[in-house]
């Protein structure tokens, strides 16, 4: 028989551990910290309208890559005729609204990592080259070179022109235009504001082309490869390596996607945690804050970030001293001018007196009428930096660089110590993230003539070339400089080329790197004459690598019979052949 256990000999809880569950400790185990995705504001990507849908269900975003235009060694004419170009941009093609105002933000970076050009480089390998073994044997040593020119802190320093770090690397300009509707009861259809995001896009890349900078528009690809390399710079997945993320997290397409999904979600791969005491956002263990500017102490310059100045015996741009990693952002809302005026002339109205401090306001007032009149509008404008670092201490190091950059440049940052919104401000100037009509409290934007914000703008740069990478150079600021006189759209009759420099100069050095990637690329027929032996050793390396060489040393004594196109004929009649072969299957 079973004995039942008198209550005397049932054992107590001898502490608060062996206490019964109850239903609150149950419920808090489903509870869960406060979500960081949850403030980000992408929901999903459409392909049809090339449009991002944005948390509220209503509004919608476009995203765009720019490429600047090419400033060095440019007049002070041609300067102010493209500053021009890029202020109509921004005061004509983009409409002036009441309820919603049109946004754009602006972000640029370095992006120290050239896998995609390395791609771009063996794609654009011709396809009779392409698989032959010099051309694979190139775009290893390619390969191994844009590693070692971008690994951190850089190749080597630059003290003859830039005065800096060189460091091979990519100046990504990237602009996102959108929208917070407010809709007062019905709501508007779904088609109606795509098509309206849709023409004012198209009216902006066409007003920015005709300035010289070329826009494209992105897709969901295009800011998940962006924002996952930002919110996780150093995964542990993947040993550190930011590149490799595409590998195993590559982006799951547009089309057959799982129901609930939510693009910001999966920008994060690891918990991101903040640290109010020290205003900091951590991401794979590196601190991130963002610097924001507070206002303008001076009229900015032309290209006043990004284009190239004389200093001394160097030349550089201002954004080439900035610490790595640095991520500038402006926020430009296009607010109608009514709005404005009515402003002015309240500040107007209001400085009474005979006081000297009441007359300088009003003749500032009546100047900034003036400016308004010629079509100088007033816009509000917000600049940041987000900054990064491997420490606190090394992101202190980064803020310090970077006041210490923007102060004697026209720029007042407001400090570490005073910005009390720092976290909040790194959220909100994230793409699309800021929303205008809750900015009531922090107004960290000010009234700037477009004209200074087309001054401002990152989009004065240098030139990178064609596109086409069948020769591979590099401009003063690292970045890819590629052009192809073989490509149809490189040239337009046959070309020469005359290299001038002393002895020791490089000439012949320059004519075997030139070599090297023809050879590569085309696979064409090369005729070296030369005298002194400077192209033995690369005939050398052409026949130990797969190609086919003849060298001949021509002297006095030697009989040689050298008919360069010997086989002209030949490759002609091959041609006519393959020709009348095309037309009889044709018929």
């Amino acid at each position: 028989m079973l004995k039942r256990l008198s209550t005397r000999d049932r054992r107590e809880p001898e502490s608060q551990s062996e206490k019964p569950v109850t239903n609150a400790m149950v419920k808090s185990q489903y509870e869960r910290p406060p979500s960081f995705t949850d403030l980000l504001p992408w929901v999903e990507y459409n392909p049809e309208s090339q449009s991002f849908l944005l948390e509220d269900g209503i509004s919608l975003g476009a995203l765009f890559e720019l490429t600047p235009a090419g400033t060095e060694a440019r007049t002070p004419e041609f300067m102010i005729q493209l500053r021009n170009a890029i202020q109509t941009a921004l005061t004509d093609a983009i409409p002036e609204e009441d309820e919603a105002p049109w946004v754009l933000q602006v972000y640029v970076q370095d992006e120290p990592s050239l896998k995609g050009f390395q791609q771009e480089v063996s794609d654009y390998a011709q396809p009779a080259a392409k698989a032959t073994e010099y051309t694979q044997h190139f775009q290893k040593l390619f390969s191994q070179h844009l590693d070692q020119i971008t690994r951190p802190g850089g190749l080597f320093e630059d003290t003859s022109v830039t005065g800096s770090q060189w460091r091979g690397q990519v100046r990504r300009v990237r602009a996102v235009l959108y929208r917070r509707l407010k809709p007062k009861g019905k709501l508007p259809p779904a088609i109606e504001v795509e098509e309206e995001l849709n023409d004012v896009a198209t009216k902006w890349i066409a007003s920015l082309a005709s300035a010289g900078v070329h826009a494209h528009r992105g897709e969901g690809k295009d800011l998940y490869e962006w924002l996952l390399k930002w919110f996780n710079p150093s995964p542990e997945i993947t040993n550190g390596d930011p590149d490799k993320l595409f590998d195993i997290a590559p982006y799951p397409g547009d089309d057959d996607l799982p129901f609930g999904y939510d693009l910001a979600e999966r920008l994060t791969l690891a918990m991101p945690r903040s640290e109010n005491n020290t205003a900091t956002w951590w991401f794979d263990g590196l601190p991130h804050t963002i610097v924001t500017v507070q206002g303008l102490r001076r009229a900015p310059e032309v290209g006043h970030m990004t284009a190239e100045r004389q200093a001394g015996d160097h030349v550089f741009a201002l954004f080439d001293r900035f610490p790595e990693h640095t991520v500038m952002v402006m926020t430009l809302t296009v607010k109608p001018q009514d709005f404005t005026r009515s402003h002015i002339a309240q500040v107007k109205r209001a400085s009474v007196g005979d006081s000297a401090e009441a007359a300088m306001t009003r003749e500032d007032a009546e100047v900034v009428e003036r400016e308004m009149a010629r079509g100088n509008k007033l816009y509000p404008l917000s600049m940041a930096f987000y900054v990064r670092g491997e420490d606190p201490r090394s992101l202190r190091t980064n803020i310090n660089q970077l006041n210490a950059l923007l102060l004697p440049n026209g720029l007042q940052p407001i400090l570490q110590e005073a910005d009390l919104l720092a976290l909040d401000s790194y959220m909100r100037n994230l793409p699309m993230a800021y929303d205008v009509t809750m900015d009531k409290v922090s107004r960290r934007s000010r009234l700037v003539f477009s004209s200074h914000t087309a001054n401002l703008l990152p989009l004065y740069g240098r030139s990178r070339g064609t596109g086409h990478p069948g020769l591979v150079f590099f401009n003063r600021g690292a970045e890819p400089l590629v052009f192809d006189p073989l490509h149809r759209e490189d040239r337009k009759k046959n070309a020469h080329m005359l290299i001038l420099g002393p002895t020791g100069a490089g000439k012949s050095a320059m004519l075997v790197y030139l070599l090297q990637q023809m050879a590569a690329v085309h696979r064409p027929r090369i005729f070296i004459i030369e005298a002194g032996g400077s192209f033995s050793l690369l005939g050398q390396h052409f026949k130990a690598n797969g190609l086919s060489v003849n060298q001949i040393t021509l002297n006095p004594n030697v009989d040689v019979s050298l008919p360069p196109f010997a086989d002209a004929l030949r490759m002609l009649e091959k041609e006519n052949r393959l020709q009348d072969f095309t037309d009889t299957s044709g018929l």
